[in-house]
């Protein structure tokens, strides 16, 4: 996280930083980013990027962090308030929420498409550990609430539900850009997201009526 001394500079110092690291990580991914080119953007001495930051994932990881922060500005009120919804409804609005954030943040989705990209990256494997027990604790109590309304089986692995629910949420995203790439990013992602949500509720075996 960035030094005291960063977050001692005046606001528009500040932000101007920060718009050009999130320019140079939209365009590069993490390993062919360039510190030099963030602080001519950012019109500072190298120097003084190492007197706030202690490198360049130090940075790299304060961007992520606002990414986070606002993204979950997008999901709080479904989140703070998860009973005015079942549970599949509440995942289609996550979903949806999640691809409103994306859509009005393109540099930022940009940022996260590059980091996906590379998921055998060391930086993808330290922000898939650190965020994937987040993930699994929102399902799990969202799970657990579903289950006291009578909404999943009695008998369901909360624990392993919650852990494919969070896989799932990001292969939907991957399938999507897969198949339509990045200029496809639309609202038409839950078009995608409705199948996968047919998918968690019924599963894939043949339906017949029990006479």
């Amino acid at each position: 996280m960035p030094k005291s001394t960063f977050f001692n500079l005046p606001d528009e110092k500040r932000r101007k930083i920060e718009a050009a690291a999130t320019e140079e990580f939209s365009k590069h991914s993490y390993q062919s980013s360039s510190i030099n080119r963030i602080v001519t953007a950012s019109d500072i001495p190298k120097g003084s990027l190492y007197q706030y930051f202690e490198n360049k994932k130090d940075l790299y990881m304060h961007i992520i962090s606002i990414i986070a922060e606002i993204k979950l500005e997008y999901m709080g009120p479904l989140l703070l308030n998860p009973q005015n919804l079942d549970l599949f409804t509440l995942i289609r609005e996550l979903f949806r929420s999640g691809i409103e954030f994306g859509m009005a943040n393109p540099k930022y989705l940009e940022i996260g498409n590059r980091l996906m990209r590379d998921k055998s990256s060391d930086i993808y494997k330290e922000l898939l550990h650190d965020n994937r027990g987040k993930s699994d604790d929102i399902f799990k109590v969202l799970l657990k609430e579903a289950a006291a309304r009578g909404e999943v089986r009695e008998d369901l692995d909360i624990d392993l539900a919650a852990y494919l629910l969070t896989s799932l949420n990001s292969t939907v995203m991957d399938y999507f850009i897969m198949r339509n790439g990045n200029e496809g990013y639309t609202i038409d992602i839950l078009k995608e997201v409705d199948k996968l949500i047919s998918f968690i509720r019924y599963g894939i075996a043949e339906r017949r009526d029990v006479t």
